[in-house]
């Protein structure tokens, strides 16, 4: 089990970007030889020092150890302005800087998110 608590940025650089906000929640290693995690977090967007607005996410992330490799978890709901949405969200890890870290060991890893709202 790893727990998430990290910044939510625009930008696609580890260390980079604005800060738009922040990720809690958790992830679980759900196949034995690693290749994919259970993920439940809330994505909550800061505006003006306050997190009103919220999205949650549910579903299994798979982590096959290729950058091109995609996922879908579905958005299970929101708070403020996202109230009542539904909707998926594509998740895929992006190797940053040289391109020698393992996509697969969570530290040296970006997760780009793509969000649809319906």
């Amino acid at each position: 089990m790893t727990v998430i608590n990290d910044e939510l940025t625009g930008s696609a650089e580890i260390g980079s970007g604005t800060v738009v906000g922040k990720a809690q929640g958790f992830c679980v290693g759900s196949a034995e030889e690693g290749t994919s995690k259970t993920v439940a977090f809330t994505a909550m967007f800061e505006e003006g020092g306050d997190y009103k607005d919220s999205l949650s996410f549910f579903g299994v992330q798979r982590m096959v150890g290729a950058e091109e490799e995609e996922s879908r978890v579905a958005v299970m709901g929101g708070t403020g302005k996202y109230v009542g949405v539904k909707g998926y969200a594509t998740v895929r890890a992006v190797v940053t800087g040289g391109g020698e870290e393992h996509v697969t060991d969570g530290v040296g890893t970006l997760l780009q998110f793509f969000v649809y709202l319906a």
